[in-house]
């Protein structure tokens, strides 16, 4: 920044020289002037791109008068727009109405180092202040991407000294903002490049998956997700009050958490540096949108300068949480949250601007049960029951969610749990788990279909989803145990084949105690065989 504050300084300083080296007339304001100059103003900060260049023609230059060495004030002449931020703002020393025009040339040429950008932020806060300023001296071009970079190019052009003017809102704290205005000499139909570097406020949303953030992650239905919003405070120092607002948009699967029982305002956390902020520093508030479901927050730093201008260039943060719902969108595009921050953008006057959106992701997902014959699978099996456990074996409540699709989900602590007995494959031998995050389930038969075995061991189901680098979801689909996951025709489903029987008797149950009770009857007769048998011996012998 201290380097780019030295170009334009120099920029302005050598259009002084020419000034200086030549009388400045009047005269020369209505020269014929080419139209073909143009002024490249560029940057690498992506938050540049879409924000508004605007060129303000101050001085007149007539190139062909200098070519022919017939111009006596080097081709500049002050436009009259100007003569009342001459005489009234700057109040250039001897200036009348009659010679502001040299007087104009004989201040500019004047200025030195600092002095030089403190005078392009002044004609620039001035010339955005004045409604009716004329139409043909003023030129405007939004910022692009051009490759790896973000440039306006403003065209059409005539000669001349011109102030221009970036949408503001840097962070950087080394030169003051030095960037907000600029002045830059258009002598030819050579493009006129200026890089600039200032650092736009930026926002980064990223959401709570695992002990990392994140750009995804993967929820249960019912679970809570925590996000995180990150930006820098900037440099206020050229502002008497600053904008910084904090906006985010919740989409309909995600209900947010915290919300006070009257009024709309929630809970969230700002922190600077890691340091928790005063809750009377900022409010946040949410509002519901009863047609589409979406979630509207707003946390607005108050008093902003005032309370943090000494952070200036800290990381500041918003934390906050919500809970997936029912109405969470199953795998597709997901459940996706887009924030942005408003901020100051004009020091001159009350105009805001806005930063790109980013976005994170929180996807659920589902699988189904195809249960078939084993020896026959072109022939579904009905009314098998199925218990789903976590990977620790834990049962897992689950609710109905749509019982023309057999479909359950975990049930929320307003749903009614489903009967065990209902969670059973219907008539096509379908039977379908939704609202689940990534991670591995145990699928337990608890009761075979009529004249068919129970499987004896769970089955072990593991549900993999890759993604692309900004959250989004690249592919997915579910592994039964002993299976490979294929990427490129990844499968949603899993078949459960039962083979025909009954269970045979053990040898344990009631076959063991009828076995045990004739035993005891035998033993007992023999034994009532030998007594009685011993009696007639006796009576024999006696």
């Amino acid at each position: 920044m201290n380097s780019l504050t030295k170009k334009l300084a120099a920029g302005a300083i050598a259009a002084a020289t020419m000034f200086r080296n030549a009388g400045l007339g009047a005269t020369t304001a209505n020269a014929a002037n080419a139209s073909d100059g143009s002024i490249e103003v560029s940057s690498s900060n992506a938050e540049f791109k879409g924000k508004t260049v605007t060129a303000y023609q101050m001085f007149t230059y007539d190139k062909e008068a200098v070519e022919n060495g017939t111009a006596t004030n080097s081709g500049y002449a002050l436009i009259s727009s100007w003569d009342d931020f001459f005489l009234r703002i700057v109040q250039v020393e001897g200036a009348t109405a009659k010679n502001v025009s040299q007087k104009a040339y004989d201040y500019v040429a004047s200025l030195k180092d600092a002095n030089v950008v403190n005078f392009a932020k002044k004609a620039s806060d001035w010339v955005k202040s004045q409604e009716n300023f004329g139409a043909s001296l003023k030129h405007e071009a939004i910022a692009a991407a051009n490759g790896n970079t973000y440039t306006a190019t403003i065209n059409n052009l005539s000669y001349g000294y011109y102030v221009v003017s970036p949408a503001a809102g840097s962070t950087d704290t080394t030169t003051k903002r030095g960037t907000d205005a600029m002045l830059l000499n258009v002598k030819n139909s050579t493009p006129v490049k200026q890089n600039l570097k200032s650092t736009y406020p930026t926002i980064q949303k990223t959401v709570q998956n695992g002990n990392e953030d994140s750009t995804h992650n993967s929820a249960q239905i019912g679970d809570t997700v925590n996000f995180k919003l990150a930006s820098t405070v900037p440099d206020m120092a050229e502002y008497t009050n600053y904008t910084f607002k904090f906006t985010d948009t919740l989409s309909k699967g995600l209900t947010l958490n915290n919300t006070a029982a009257t009024g709309n305002t929630f809970t969230a956390v700002v922190k600077i540096d890691g340091t928790v902020v005063d809750t009377g520093d900022y409010t946040a508030m949410f509002t519901k949108d009863t047609i589409s479901g979406t979630t509207s927050l707003e946390v607005n730093m108050t008093d902003f300068k005032t309370k943090h201008q000494h952070d200036a260039g800290k990381t500041i943060t918003v934390e906050y949480s919500a809970t997936l719902n029912t109405d969470a969108a199953v795998a597709g595009n997901g459940n996706d949250n887009t924030a942005k921050i408003i901020y100051s953008n004009d020091p001159s006057s009350n105009s805001t601007g806005g930063t790109g959106e980013d976005k994170t992701y929180t996807y659920t997902f589902n699988f189904a049960i195809n249960k078939v014959d084993a020896d026959n699978t072109d022939m579904k099996l009905a009314g098998a029951q199925f218990e789903l456990q976590d990977a620790q074996g834990n049962k897992i409540a689950l609710a109905s969610v749509n019982p023309d699709e057999n479909s359950f989900r975990p049930k929320g602590a307003n749903d009614t749990a489903a009967a065990d007995t209902a969670v059973k494959t219907n008539s096509q031998g379908v039977l379908k788990f939704t609202g689940l995050k990534e991670g591995t389930y145990k699928v337990v038969e608890t009761k075979a279909p009529a004249h068919y075995n129970k499987l004896t061991a769970p089955i072990t189901v593991e549900i993999k989803a890759n993604y692309n680098a900004d959250g989004t979801l690249l592919n997915w689909g579910v592994i039964k145990s002993g299976e490979t996951y294929d990427a490129d025709h990844p499968a949603t489903s899993i078949t459960v084949e039962n083979k025909k029987g009954i269970e045979l008797p053990s040898t344990g149950g009631m076959g063991t105690a009828l076995f045990t009770v004739f035993g005891v009857l035998i033993v007992a007769l023999g034994a009532g065989w030998y007594v009685k048998s011993n009696r007639k011996s006796s009576k024999h012998a006696a």
